[in-house]
């Protein structure tokens, strides 16, 4: 009689536990799936600009291994302007890179300013290659193609001192304002190279 009673209550007991927890699953599963945490969604969407960003570098690291790989085949196919192009190209997404990781958005003005400084950089170099050709063999670069790489050197000084201005930060829309700006002078000088390609640039 014990022993039955003791079966009794035991399985009392197991039963009311299995109706618990199947009702505790039950209300699980008609739960609504819970909303990422703000953090969660912020993190993720950092990782997104940090992955973009790491697949640029990588595009401009392979594109400067196969100059490298090119020149190491027939030297001076690339030449050294566009070596340091190239060169110069994936330092600056290196650099974007880390900003992005520390800083998703907002980081754009910071990396347009240093393009510009690079742009100066690689502007006296090429004007000071010219030179130094035509200092052992004089007008192996005609004076009108040294008179252009002194004013490319100079347009790209004063696009550098633009964006190191501070007279136009105190404003939000005066910054976006300058951005467009430049991005305007930008495309409209690639369209002229574009067009000049076929008959100017190349001779």
């Amino acid at each position: 009689m014990l022993n039955t009673m003791s079966r009794r209550i035991g399985f009392g007991v197991g039963a009311v536990a299995l109706l618990a927890v199947g009702s505790a699953l039950g209300w699980a599963l008609a739960q609504p799936p819970s909303e990422p945490s703000v953090d969660s969604v912020a993190e993720r969407h950092a990782a997104l600009h940090a992955r973009y960003a790491a697949a640029r570098l990588r595009f401009a690291e392979t594109r400067l291994q196969k100059a490298e790989r090119l020149n190491a085949v027939s030297p001076g196919q690339i030449s050294a302007g566009d070596m340091r192009a190239l060169q110069s190209r994936a330092e600056m997404l290196r650099e974007q890179l880390a900003a992005t990781r520390d800083k998703p958005h907002g980081h754009g003005f910071a990396m347009q300013r240093r393009t510009a400084r690079a742009a100066v950089r690689l502007a006296e170099q090429e004007l000071a290659d010219a030179r130094a050709v035509n200092s052992h063999r004089a007008d192996t670069v005609q004076p009108t193609d040294i008179l252009l790489r002194e004013l490319q050197l100079e347009i790209v000084k004063l696009r550098a001192e633009i964006w190191e201005d501070p007279t136009f930060l105190a404003s939000p829309i005066e910054v976006l304002q300058m951005q467009l700006d430049q991005l305007i002078d930008k495309i409209d000088d690639l369209e002229q190279r574009i067009d000049d390609a076929p008959t100017t640039a190349r001779r």
